[in-house]
């Protein structure tokens, strides 16, 4: 009866333990990032700096980390504005405007940093949903039902004058993995970045699906007598204006007296 007793109560044990194992949840693969500075602070002699992202991925599968199948994606978006994109004709020998097109929340700067080429990493789909590439930012035209006007030629234009102000910039192999979990990226920050708060995701991958992601915040302001004039202009648009005046009518007159014109 004892032996039974014992029999019973292991066999017991063992389903309980079962139990127990089944409802223990497998922590759930992520990523953790952190910003080299969460301010960007612009003077008379900024011309641009770096941005360096480090973040981590926790709960990866070690055999797939020993392997290099988890692959990363960073993204640096600027704050949203309106773009009016303008196309030129020439009438009559002269160059004037011809259609435009209106988008509406458009990222004002937008820098890319991967570990491999994208179409390597994710599908075309994924890409496009997690707006990863510059072909895949979502920029939205304001645009009349009636409209014939071709979106695409206007989507690619805004995105050429983009990137030819250095403001939509895309690196390839720009996120280095420092160990099997550590891994940091490099994001450009332009000389003419846009005033404002900027937001870095990091994309995690892996064999090629999305996983997780994860973001942080960054803020680019001005500061000194570039903060003044900045705030006094957008604050008191006539009082700035008057001053302007006011400066150039003083230039004038210096400059008079100093070259002895009248």
């Amino acid at each position: 009866m004892r032996k039974l007793a014992l029999f019973v109560g292991l066999i017991s044990w063992v389903f309980a333990a079962q139990a127990m194992a089944a409802n223990v949840e497998t922590p759930k693969t992520d990523v953790q990032i952190g910003l080299s500075s969460e301010t960007v602070e612009i003077a008379s002699n900024f011309d641009g700096t770096d941005i360096v992202v480090f973040g981590s991925i926790e709960n990866g599968e070690p055999e797939l980390l020993a392997a290099n199948r988890y692959d990363i994606v960073v993204v640096l978006f600027g704050p949203k504005e309106e773009i009016v994109v303008r196309r030129k004709e020439r009438k009559l020998g002269v160059w004037v405007n011809g259609e435009s097109l209106r988008f509406g929340d458009v990222p004002s700067s937008y820098s890319v940093a991967t570990t491999r080429p994208l179409d390597e990493i994710t599908d075309a789909e994924d890409a496009r949903i997690l707006q990863i590439g510059l072909k895949n930012i979502n920029v939205l035209p304001e645009l009349d039902q009636n409209s014939k006007i071709d979106i695409a030629v206007f989507r690619k234009s805004l995105a050429r004058l983009k990137v030819s102000k250095d403001l939509f910039l895309e690196r390839i192999g720009g996120v280095e993995f420092l160990s099997p979990t550590l891994f940091k990226a490099k994001l450009a920050v332009p000389a003419n970045v846009p005033i404002g708060k900027h937001t870095a995701h990091a994309f995690l991958f892996r064999d090629g699906k999305f996983v997780n992601a994860q973001f942080a915040e960054m803020r680019v302001q001005k500061i000194g007598f570039e903060q003044f004039t900045y705030d006094l202009a957008h604050q008191n648009g006539l009082l700035y204006g008057i001053i302007a005046v006011l400066i150039a009518i003083a230039t004038g007159w210096l400059a008079s007296v100093v070259f002895g014109k009248d």
